[in-house]
């Protein structure tokens, strides 16, 4: 990649970081593109040029979040680890990048409802891939009697609406660090699972 093509992919990532904050913020209706363009001082004519649309920014702002979601599940996936560990890790990496990317991933979550038809079947086919790759690491872990029989969909279910809900909670002044969430929720999701041996 070139000067040229780095300054332009990081102003784009500046604007789908500006455009998640204002969105976590104000809502998706409040926020308007005026607004967002003078965050970055911009004019709104120049934001037109690497977006055409608030919907189209908002659906790159969910498109973001996937692409960082499954970039850290896919790397696990590929890893030695056994399921149970590979589980932890998911669950780990997700609440991480949750927390790291806080407005971009909260908005992704919490605005999919707000998402044009053709956009928002773009973006579920994005989660079930997500999805898919959890209920193989669960089914792995069943296949080699790691973890008890289950209900695959209900544990990752059960795992993505825990994880997920830090989002509403979370609070960097808190007493806990990211990592020490992380850990809690990876091992008191997976402990259930495994079988007494």
């Amino acid at each position: 990649m070139g000067f040229r093509e780095e300054r332009a992919a990081e102003r784009k990532m500046n604007i789908l970081r500006v455009a998640a904050r204002l969105f976590s913020e104000k809502g998706y209706h409040e926020a308007t593109l005026e607004e967002i363009a003078r965050e970055l001082k911009y004019t709104k004519g120049s934001l037109y040029y690497y977006v055409s649309s608030k919907q189209e920014l908002l659906f790159q702002c969910h498109e973001l979040a996937m692409d960082l979601l499954l970039e850290n599940i896919r790397k696990i996936r590929q890893s030695p680890l056994p399921p149970d560990q590979m589980l932890r890790e998911v669950i780990k990496g997700h609440i991480e990048t949750l927390v790291s990317e806080f407005n971009l991933i909260t908005v992704a979550l919490g605005s999919d409802y707000e998402l044009e038809k053709e956009y928002a079947a773009a973006i579920i086919a994005r989660r079930d891939q997500y999805e898919e790759i959890i209920a193989g690491i669960i089914q792995e872990g069943i296949e080699q009697q790691l973890f008890r029989p289950v209900p695959v969909k209900m544990v990752i279910n059960l795992i993505m609406g825990a994880a997920n809900w830090i989002g509403r909670w979370y609070n960097p002044r808190g007493p806990l660090t990211v990592q020490e969430i992380s850990q809690f929720y990876a091992d008191y999701l997976v402990t259930p699972l495994l079988t007494a041996r």
